[in-house]
């Protein structure tokens, strides 16, 4: 059948116009255009897209765009930024450095990889990334300051931070001012004399409950360290410690008791891979007086693995226990490694020598792959799976009384005799965690974790649960917080074993003067 010259015409006008969209829409160039459109207007998630077809096509044909793969990558790695696409992130501006040719090409991929980094938990590989573009401006300032306060490299912080804003104002978009404002805080604590309070409370099944108040004064200082990286901080403070039993099992007439520790110490870096803390004291109760220690050193470095020593000395916290002048020394060894986007892996071992004669041996093993982020939230979930185990000897036995001060005893008219502290000869645990972690700013975190599993005591299992979170950050320039509270189901030196559970809440405030 013959076509009149206007069918004819039609065809070929739809054939050119096919070809015409097909050509565009393969067009890497066309699709890093619209990309940037929709990050102008504010539209990551439309942006991503368009920047992930554009480096799909060029990855097709990478000789034929080349001019547009370094492009097509910042795009990419920006858009994947903002949506809270980290990983997405670091892989597109990590091509990009090997791409990037003039030194502004290498700001612009550096500063964005260090950007992925440090949401990822990498500071150290992300002040590494900056060094060779570091000088170049305020944005590789920024973000120097941001990966060394994170580090705990104080001094080296608020170098780059003056380096950054020399004048006290970042000239840079609003978000980047405002990030430069909350860096500023987060570093201005460290850096400054503050006086520390704090109060903790707990109780059990068991009635023993627990109220710790403290108040001390850190000052930063020069000492034994690399203050180059950070001053030495000198603390000094008083920690008091009631310890009620209302159970009336202890075997102390009113059932309770209190500690007052007078306390100092110092913390301090060696050098960019060690550090170094030791806090010491002198504690009384009725008619005993000890020493108190506590000391940690920490060898990391890269943040891909680190080793962590420690050692303490503490009474344990129920009546009995200090009524009877036990005190526990433990010894720890640990470390951590972390394989790269799946996830770490933390393990120890410890040693616990009691004064009352009882050995502990025992490890703890947690694993936590990688957490999903959401996009355009800052929000991540995780998960994690945690095993603890140990075996002990045998601890003091005690003789039991009633609330009336009468003696427990048994069918047989025998007086009953009980440990201190809780002490079975072997223990088990295992749980696993779901974890919530929400940022309200790089330096404002939430984290909510619910776990559970079973322990098993002495070869009886029972499951359990347990469920705590923590809040720290900054309100403002004159107070930084940190808050804690959970319920576990987990034995403890308090106690355990089927039906126990204990609940605590805390807060801590620092303040600057």
């Amino acid at each position: 059948m013959k076509k009149n010259p206007i069918q004819i015409v039609a065809v070929i006008a739809g054939l050119i116009f096919f070809c015409g969209t097909t050509v565009a829409v393969a067009d890497p160039g066309h699709e890093i255009r619209l990309g940037r459109q929709a990050l102008t207007q504010e539209h990551p998630d439309l942006a991503l897209s368009y920047f992930r077809k554009a480096r799909n096509e060029i990855n097709r044909h990478p000789e034929k765009y080349h001019d547009d793969q370094l492009a097509a990558l910042s795009g990419l790695g920006y858009a994947a930024l903002w949506v809270g696409n980290s990983h997405e992130a670091e892989n597109a501006y990590s091509k990009g450095i090997t791409i990037a040719h003039s030194p502004e090409d290498q700001k612009t991929m550096r500063v964005g990889l260090a950007r992925a980094l440090i949401n990822l938990g990498r500071p150290r590989e992300a002040y590494d990334i900056l060094k060779p573009v570091r000088s170049m401006g305020t944005d590789p300032q920024l973000q120097s300051a941001i990966a060394s306060a994170l580090l705990s490299w104080d001094t080296i912080a608020r170098k780059h931070l003056d380096l950054a804003a020399p004048h006290g104002v970042y000239p840079g978009p609003q978000w980047q001012a405002q990030l430069f404002r909350q860096t500023s805080d987060f570093v201005y604590y460290p850096l400054h004399d503050r006086i520390n309070v704090g109060y903790q409370y707990s109780s059990d099944s068991d009635h023993n409950i627990n109220q710790i108040y403290q108040a001390g004064v850190t000052i930063p200082g020069v000492g034994l360290g690399d203050n180059r990286l950070s001053p030495t901080m000198w603390y000094g403070g008083f920690r008091q410690t009631q310890i009620n039993d209302n159970n009336g099992s202890s075997g102390v007439s009113n059932g309770q008791i209190g500690i007052s520790t007078v306390e100092g110490g110092w913390s301090a870096p060696i050098n960019t891979n060690w550090n170094y803390s030791i806090l010491g004291g002198v504690s009384t109760a009725r008619n005993w007086t000890f020493g108190r220690l506590d000391g940690q050193l920490n060898y990391q470095p890269s943040d891909s693995w680190g080793l962590n020593l420690s050692f303490d000395q503490q009474p344990i916290r129920t009546v009995a226990a200090v009524e009877n002048k036990i005190l526990v020394n433990t010894v720890s060894l640990g470390g951590f490694g972390r394989l790269r986007n799946i996830g770490t892996v933390g393990a120890a071992y410890f040693h616990q020598a009691f004064s009352d004669g009882n050995q502990r041996d025992g490890v703890v093993v947690r694993v936590t792959p990688e957490f999903y982020s959401f996009s355009s939230l800052p929000i991540s979930l995780g998960v994690q799976g945690y095993f603890r185990a140990y075996a002990s000897g045998t601890p003091l036995q005690l003789p039991l009384y009633q609330a009336n001060g009468e003696p427990v005893v048994n069918t047989l008219g025998k007086q009953i005799y009980a440990s201190a502290y809780f002490s079975p000869h072997y223990y088990r645990e295992a749980l696993g965690y779901i974890i919530y972690v929400q940022k309200f700013s790089p330096y404002t975190v939430m984290r909510l974790y619910a776990g559970y599993g079973d322990q098993t005591i002495d070869g009886v299992t029972t499951p359990i649960a347990d469920f705590y979170g923590t809040i720290t950050g900054i309100v403002s320039t004159h107070l930084q917080f940190s808050l804690t509270g959970g319920y576990s189901q987990i034995a403890s030196a308090y106690g355990g074993g089927s039906g126990y559970h204990r609940s605590y809440v805390g807060a801590n405030l620092t303040i600057p003067f």
